[in-house]
């Protein structure tokens, strides 16, 4: 059982920093003109990442181990990790148009719940193996 919840824990570490590799792309081409500093941005997402990534595995664990307590510390690190680069993106740029707002807020709901759906599974694969 620890092999494959470590397993997964990689696989999701590795998503999550693919996943933020791209995000500084995109903050660079579309951002930057609005005044966003593409090296903070990327170091804030350089530090969540991982805390997020970390965070994630931990609430599962706590999910499949019915840790109530836990599972709601390590929900809003994980919530704190995961919107940390786009509040930095949204409250510093200069002039941002709306569709600019309504993207990013859309991308985060759409990460956030596929993050969500994700986790979800994952605990209910490691509550059944565990069974």
């Amino acid at each position: 059982m620890a092999t494959r919840q470590n397993s997964l824990e990689r696989v999701w570490f590795i998503v999550v920093v693919a996943w933020s590799i791209l995000r500084v792309i995109f903050a660079d081409v579309f951002f930057a003109k609005y005044g966003i500093n593409i090296w903070i941005f990327a170091g804030v997402e350089v530090v969540s990442s991982p805390i997020f990534a970390f965070a994630t595995a931990k609430m599962v664990e706590a999910l499949t181990q019915h840790h109530v307590r836990n599972s709601i510390l390590w929900g809003i690190v994980t919530l704190t990790s995961f919107g940390a680069p786009d509040i930095y993106l949204l409250t510093t740029g200069k002039n941002l148009p709306w569709l600019a707002y309504l993207v990013v807020i859309g991308i985060m709901a759409i990460a956030g719940s596929m993050s969500f759906v994700k986790m979800r599974r994952k605990a209910r694969e490691l509550e059944i193996s565990l069974g």
